[in-house]
């Protein structure tokens, strides 16, 4: 059997492709489950924040401890389950997501530090709003699921914001916290 050069070239673009899909196929995978804690965590302490406000601080210490722990051991659990030869990370990423989970929560501690919020409610919307941008920043790179997940968030949390006064906490509950639950149901059926 004789293959032509232009069939070759046919052949090597569509297993491009289809690598290209399955390494998408393979973040929405991965990802699902942080998307799920992080949206558990949202729901949980906005909740409480609307309900019980004396126990704010204390909700929102404890699920953060809660939602970070969970990750680092889900990306553990994840690494360990990744077979050598098929993994699409390489060596240090792990590393390298650690030291980037960082920089976001020292540039979230310097943003509140100057811009000083004058409420709870500020506070969170400002907070909030940073991680579906970061999600859609990574969409463009990993697959328009992840970017459609920041877009729908962000407008929640913008649209609580200005529209939502004495319910903040509750809509951020349900359709900032409840986006990114549906959402890692969303990447985890992908």
């Amino acid at each position: 059997m004789n293959v032509t050069r232009d069939e070759a070239a046919k052949a090597l673009a569509d297993i491009d492709k289809a690598t290209d899909k399955v390494i998408e196929l393979k973040g929405y995978h991965h990802g699902a489950p942080h998307f799920i804690v992080w949206g558990f965590v949202w729901i949980f302490a906005n909740t409480i924040t609307q309900f019980w406000q004396q126990y704010t601080a204390h909700a929102w210490i404890s699920l953060l401890a809660v939602g970070m722990i969970s990750s680092t051991v889900i990306g553990i659990l994840q690494g360990r389950n990744a077979k050598p030869a098929a993994s699409s990370m390489p060596p240090g990423t792990s590393r390298k997501m650690g030291m980037t989970s960082g920089i976001v929560f020292a540039f979230i501690f310097c943003m509140m530090w100057i811009a000083q919020p004058e409420s709870d409610r500020q506070a969170n919307a400002m907070i909030s709003i940073i991680f579906p941008f970061l999600y859609m920043c990574g969409g463009i790179w990993a697959g328009w699921r992840l970017f459609a997940i920041g877009l729908f968030t962000a407008a929640a949390i913008l649209f609580g914001f200005f529209y939502v006064k004495e319910w903040f906490d509750l809509w951020m509950a349900v359709f900032a916290g409840g986006s990114l639950l549906a959402g890692g149901l969303w990447l985890r059926s992908a």
